[in-house]
């Protein structure tokens, strides 16, 4: 169970929330998230008094769209606030039309202007006003880059509790969520650098190259590759004063995807290979944490090989990562397993126009046994657009429908989903196309 959601384990949080007193659910959500009652109330466009009498008015009359609002922004499980799944979560029924009780409009203009608020303050992805941002209640990357957003530092456990936190909103697809606490975590990892005394430096280093690689990993799934760059640059500079070579192996992994992203694939590939054979050889691959990072950036390099169209040097480097991940074990707990070098087979593939092995490459594969919603997504993405690929197009409808069911803060704005849905929009007449057009209007296609 990870940081962020131990708290929902707590007894004393079941007894409320059969009691109703969803106030003392909010606040040991808040205080999980590590946020104070004054960052709360901003993210929640509410005074800190009226929050603090949300978190301690026991008899308080909630309403139901109030609550599903709050669960969204903190993440709370809706049988916590009396809700059942239809009625709250990622119930894709639920969003369509009903604009008016928090439908999917509501949904997509909150992810819109939270999202969009990290990396371009108070202008949307559709070039409009975000509310919030214009209100001053939402900080951006940018203004920690620039040095006008600043934090006091905080106790080292508690910032490595908040990192395992946003580590896990983006690993189970809450970026919106991620959105939100990244600025104030970036703030604080750089206030607790720069306040670091020569033996607490290290590791104070270690933490701010963890948090600027967290940023960079929303901002490529945000499509912000110039701010990407930017952060990449910023984890890989402190990486190299944390004095760990997991850590900097890790921000140059991410600077090589920011790179390979931006047509620079000649380099990508260069500072893939050159990192993993620096980790190699600095640590030796001893435990299954250096292995599986290891393996990681070799399948990386494959894929970035694939897209170079070298096709025997990226099957060559997926034969060496599968080595490294049957290294890692099944049980050890680490991402980087031989599930994860399945999902990779298939992306190889795809990218080198296989279209018929990356889809028999996903046949083999369970969905269900990838644990991380982040790499389940990006499973989804390349089996529908292999089937697609391949026409087997109401196959690929079927990945895209999966996909926002079970990711949909992934699907929803992502170019490669809303570009086959146009695609597929224009089969709708065929069957096994029911809904294409009210799918397409969901993730924002059309």
């Amino acid at each position: 169970m990870s940081i962020d959601t131990e708290w929902t384990a707590i007894p004393n949080v079941a007894k409320a929330a059969q009691a109703g007193n969803y106030g003392f659910v909010l606040r040991v959500a808040r205080t999980a998230a590590g946020m104070t009652l004054e960052e709360a109330a901003g993210l929640a466009a509410v005074s800190p008094s009226t929050l603090s009498r949300m978190e301690t008015n026991p008899r308080r009359t909630w309403d139901v769209k109030e609550l599903r609002r709050l669960a969204e922004l903190f993440a709370i499980p809706a049988h916590l606030f009396g809700l059942s799944r239809s009625t709250a979560d990622n119930d894709t029924a639920s969003l369509g039309t009903d604009v008016d009780e928090g439908g999917d409009d509501m949904r997509r203009r909150d992810l819109i202007a939270s999202t969009a608020a990290v990396v371009t303050g108070a202008i949307t992805l559709t070039g409009m006003p975000a509310p919030a941002a214009a209100h001053g209640l939402v900080d951006t990357v940018e203004d920690v880059l620039f040095g006008n957003l600043t934090a006091a530092p905080i106790p080292g456990n508690q910032l490595a509790a908040q990192l395992a936190a946003a580590r896990a909103d983006f690993r189970a697809t809450r970026y919106t969520q991620l959105a939100r606490r990244l600025p104030r975590l970036l703030a604080r990892a750089t206030a607790g650098r720069d306040a670091a005394s020569i033996t607490e430096a290290p590791v104070a280093a270690a933490r701010l190259a963890q948090a600027y690689a967290i940023a960079t990993q929303l901002l490529i799934k945000l499509h912000d590759n110039g701010m990407a760059w930017s952060t990449a640059d910023r984890a890989v500079q402190a990486a190299r004063n944390a004095d760990d070579p997991i850590i900097l192996a890790e921000a140059q992994r991410l600077a090589a995807t920011v790179m390979r992203r931006t047509h620079h694939r000649d380099g990508a590939q260069r500072l893939t290979l050159d990192t993993a054979r620096r980790l190699h050889a600095d640590t030796g691959l001893p435990d299954a944490a250096s292995s599986a990072l290891y393996g990681q950036i070799l399948a990386a390099s494959a894929y970035t090989a694939a897209m170079r169209d070298d096709r025997d040097t990226a099957w060559t480097l997926m034969v060496e990562a599968e080595a490294a991940a049957r290294q890692v074990g099944a049980s050890s707990g680490e991402r980087f397993n031989m599930i994860e070098v399945a999902v990779y087979k298939i992306s190889v593939a795809r990218m080198l126009g296989d279209y018929g092995t990356a889809v028999e490459y996903a046949r083999l594969v369970d969905p269900t046994k990838i644990a991380s919603p982040e790499r389940r997504a990006r499973y989804w993405e390349d089996t529908a657009l292999a089937l697609n690929g391949r026409g087997k197009h109401q196959a690929a409808y079927q990945s895209l429908l999966n996909a926002e069911r079970d990711t949909p803060q992934e699907i929803r704005y992502r170019p490669w989903a809303q570009e086959l849905a146009r695609e597929l929009l224009t089969l709708e007449g065929r069957t096994g196309m029911a809904g294409i057009r009210s799918f397409a209007n969901l993730i924002g296609a059309v």
